[in-house]
C-alpha cells in the first residue's frame, strides 16, 4: 500500500496491472513485431511455418507478461496477419492457397489467444495476491502499531500520509472542503479523515477505511483517558478540600483557640497575674502561633503543588551549606550529626524546605539524627535517618500522603502535610523522596537529587 517505497500503490493499477505495464505490453507489440518479423524473414528456409509460428507465439506470450490481455491479443492478431502477408503463399497477399496453411494459421491464433488469456489471468491473479498481501501486512502494521500504544492521533495521521504517499493527512469535520484529488473516509458521524493529493481505488480506500476505524479507537481513547484524569483530578481536589475542611475546623482552632485563650486572660486578669504566669502565657501565645504558621507554609505548599505554581530555580549548590542554614533556625540541631555531603543541582530555597521538613520530623522521634550523602554516578543520594520506632513498611507509601500524621507528628501538632510536601517539593526539582529502615532501628528518608556535572 506504498508509493514511495519502490511497490505499486493499488491505486495506480488498471484491474491488476499498472499503467506503466501496460504501455510496456503495447509497447513491446508495436517493437517486437516489425522486429521478429525482420529476423525471420533474414533466416527463412523452406515453405513450412513452424519456426515462423513459435517465434510470433512467443511474443504474443511476452506482451501477456508485460502488458495482460489486450496487447497479447493484439499480437496474436497483428502476428497472424504477418505469418499469412510475409510467409504464406502466395507470399506479400493475404490469399492462402494451402489448406494446411490455413489450418496453421487457424490454429496458431486460437493458441496464441488462448495462452495469452490464461497467462493474463495468472498475472491478474497474482498481482491481485500482491494487493492482498500488502493491504494484510499494512493492516498487521496498523493494528501491532495501534495495539501497541506506539502512536497517537497526530502520528497515525502522518503513519497515513506516509503510507499512502499523500500531501498530508487530517481530520476534518463534514463542512471542510475536499478537492477532487483527495481520498475522503467517514470516521465517526461527524468526522471524516481525508487524505490529501491522492486518489485511491478500491483496495485502498479499505485500507484507509482501517486507518479511519483505528482513529476513531484512538480518538475514543485519548477521550477516556482526558476524561479519567479529570475525574481522578476531582476526585483528588475533592478529597484534599474535605481533608483541608477537617483541619481547618480542628487543626488550626486548636493554635486559634490557644492563643485566643491566652490574650483574653492578659487583658482581662493582667493585674491579678504574677510575672511568670505573664510570661508563661506569652510564650504561649508564641508557641501557637508558631505552630498555626507552620500549618499555614504547610497548606499553602501543599495548594501550589497541586496546581503546578512551583517553578525551581536550579543551580549547583553544596548540600552541605543548605544544611548549615536549615540548623541555625531549627531547634534541637546540636542533636543532628552531620557527615560529608557532595553538590547536587537543586533549588536552594526549595530544599531547605525540605530539609527543614525531614531533619525536624526526625528530631520528634528520636535523640539523635544522622545526615549523610554520597555521590552514585550522575546522581546524588542524601540521607536522613533517626533511631525511632520507625514505621512498618505497609504504612510508607501512606506517610507521604497528605493530611496523614502517621511518621509524621504523633503529638497531633500539624495538619500532616509535612511529608507529603517535602515529596512534591523534591520531586518538582527532578529528584525523588522515599522511607527505608534504618540499620540498628529507625527510619532513613532518601533523597535522590541530580548531581553536579564535577563532583
Amino acid at each position: 500500500m506504498t508509493s514511495d517505497n519502490g511497490r505499486v500503490s493499488p491505486q495506480e493499477r488498471v484491474g491488476s496491472l499498472s499503467r506503466g505495464r501496460v504501455a510496456a505490453g503495447w509497447a513491446l507489440v508495436a517493437v517486437g513485431l516489425p522486429v521478429v518479423t525482420t529476423a525471420l524473414l533474414a533466416v527463412r528456409r523452406g515453405p513450412g511455418l513452424s519456426y515462423e509460428v513459435m517465434a510470433y507465439l512467443v511474443l504474443a506470450i511476452a506482451c501477456a507478461l508485460v502488458g495482460g490481455r489486450w496487447p497479447a491479443i493484439a499480437a496474436s492478431v497483428l502476428g497472424t496477419l504477418a505469418l499469412n502477408f510475409w510467409f504464406t503463399e502466395p507470399r506479400y497477399t493475404l490469399d492462402i492457397a494451402s489448406t494446411r496453411d490455413i489450418v496453421t494459421l487457424l490454429v496458431f491464433v486460437l493458441t496464441s489467444v488462448a495462452v495469452a488469456t490464461v497467462v493474463d489471468s495468472a498475472a491478474r491473479r497474482r498481482h491481485r495476491a500482491v494487493v492482498a498481501e500488502d493491504e494484510a501486512n499494512t493492516l498487521g502494521m496498523l493494528n501491532r502499531t495501534v495495539l501497541g500504544g506506539e502512536y497517537d492521533v497526530p502520528g497515525l495521521l502522518d503513519l497515513v500520509r506516509d503510507t499512502f504517499g499523500g500531501t498530508a493527512a487530517e481530520l476534518v469535520g463534514d463542512g471542510a472542503a475536499v478537492a477532487v484529488t483527495d481520498s475522503v473516509v467517514p470516521v465517526d458521524g461527524s468526522t471524516r479523515l481525508v487524505l490529501r493529493g491522492r486518489v485511491l481505488d478500491d483496495p485502498g480506500r479499505r485500507v484507509l477505511g482501517a486507518f479511519a476505524s483505528h482513529l476513531g479507537v484512538l480518538r475514543e481513547r485519548e477521550e477516556l483517558a482526558r476524561q479519567t484524569e479529570a475525574a481522578r483530578e476531582l476526585e483528588a481536589g475533592n478529597r484534599t478540600r474535605t481533608a483541608l475542611l477537617a483541619a481547618v475546623s480542628h487543626d488550626l482552632r486548636t493554635p486559634l483557640a490557644g492563643i485566643r485563650s491566652a490574650a483574653e486572660t492578659l487583658l482581662t486578669h493582667d493585674d491579678l497575674l504574677t510575672p511568670d504566669d505573664r510570661a508563661a502565657l506569652l510564650d504561649a501565645v508564641v508557641q501557637a502561633t508558631a505552630r498555626l504558621t507552620s500549618m499555614v507554609s504547610d497548606l499553602l505548599d501543599m495548594s501550589r503543588l497541586q496546581t503546578g505554581a512551583v517553578k525551581p530555580a536550579l543551580a549547583e549548590v553544596p548540600l552541605g551549606e543548605v544544611l548549615d542554614r536549615v540548623l541555625k533556625e531549627l531547634s534541637g540541631a546540636e542533636r543532628v550529626l552531620v557527615g560529608p555531603l557532595p553538590t547536587a543541582v537543586v533549588d536552594p530555597g526549595l530544599l531547605e524546605h525540605v530539609l527543614a521538613n525531614l531533619v525536624s520530623n526526625a528530631l520528634r522521634h528520636s535523640a539523635s539524627v544522622g545526615v549523610t550523602g554520597e555521590r552514585l554516578g550522575r546522581r546524588v543520594v542524601l540521607r536522613v535517618a533517626d533511631h525511632g520506632p520507625g514505621v512498618p513498611v505497609a504504612d510508607r507509601a501512606r506517610i507521604f500522603e497528605p493530611f496523614q500524621r502517621l511518621g509524621d507528628a504523633p503529638s497531633g501538632d500539624g495538619v500532616g502535610l509535612g511529608l507529603a510536601v517535602a515529596r512534591g517539593l523534591t520531586e518538582a526539582q527532578g529528584g525523588s523522596l522515599h522511607a527505608e529502615d534504618a540499620p540498628g532501628g529507625g527510619l532513613v528518608m532518601v533523597l535522590d537529587l541530580a548531581g553536579a556535572d564535577r563532583p
